[in-house]
């Protein structure tokens, strides 16, 4: 009964800080809408679904991965593995694809930054909240879902296509459902499930519907996840929200990168950026 108590208190808790997000994710969202251009993104209905080697401009960069660090099986306890040490191969690919940073620009406006880098693979079996329907409650925010490597049959992901202007909205019943109850993993109008091979890549907005599908296989998706969002809006977020490197919790190692000028790279925060030996530490102190 206790822990009853304390999860619907925190679910509470949660709903408030959700409601004080509203007003700046509709005011900078409102500003992508206006200075970008959706339709020339390829992002259209807030989801494209690409091979990773053609999104970077990289022929064999999946590959690479593969055969890289990145490849590491989950722990059978945790089924997830996180990590955010990147090799500088896979910095400089995504910091110089002229392709991917056309999108992001074109699809969240010129205030557009990398927020987050990081390896996250998954066993199935894993309980987790993703697996409800939800957003990710920070307005239009891109997700390039990089799967370099499967095991088995992975599940996939569940996503509802949506249109532009798609202002944030807060899904209370699915918050409620996803914290306190079983989450719902019940079949939407419109939903498509987004199966993976090795090398797929899956750029959506996480401010569409999508939910995890990590029951319906048998197996592990190996993936690097990068993260995009509007810079004004991810620090006017600061402590509401998941946003800026390392999910806002710790900064992350980007290390020294061959002909890539970090300080003035459209897609780089110099703001959250500092020198550190060799290399350079990105997020909030």
């Amino acid at each position: 009964m206790a822990s009853s108590v304390k999860k619907a208190v925190k679910t509470l808790k949660l709903l408030g800080r959700r409601r004080r997000c509203l007003g700046p994710i509709h005011r900078f969202d409102r500003r992508s809408d206006a200075t970008g251009n959706v339709q020339r993104s390829g992002i259209r209905d807030g989801m494209l679904k690409t091979r990773i080697d053609s999104f970077l401009d990289a022929p064999g960069l999946n590959a690479r991965m593969i055969a890289s660090e990145l490849r590491v099986r989950p722990d059978e306890a945790k089924r997830i593995y996180f990590n955010w040490n990147l090799p500088a191969f896979l910095w400089e690919a995504i910091l110089t694809s002229k392709t991917l940073q056309a999108a992001m620009t074109d699809y969240l406006g010129p205030r557009v930054r990398l927020d987050d880098l990081y390896v996250k693979s998954v066993m199935d079996g894993l309980n987790a909240t993703a697996e409800g329907w939800h957003d990710d409650n920070v307005g239009y925010r891109v997700k390039v879902f990089m799967v370099f490597d499967t095991e088995g049959n992975p599940s996939g992901t569940v996503v509802v296509p949506t249109e532009r202007p798609n202002l944030y909205d807060i899904r209370i019943k699915d918050e409620i459902s996803r914290f306190l109850f079983k989450p719902k993993t019940d079949e939407r109008e419109g939903a498509v499930r987004v199966a993976y091979q090795p090398g797929d890549c899956l750029v959506f907005d996480t401010n569409i519907p999508h939910r995890g599908d990590y029951h319906c296989g048998q197996g592990i998706r190996h993936c690097v996840v990068a993260e995009f969002i509007d810079r004004d809006k991810a620090n006017a977020l600061r402590g509401l929200a998941p946003c800026g490197p390392g999910q806002s919790l710790h900064r992350i190692r980007i290390p020294a990168l061959s002909g890539v000028d970090l300080r003035n790279h459209p897609l780089i925060d110099p703001d959250i950026l500092e020198a550190d030996g060799d290399g350079w530490l990105y997020g909030y102190r």
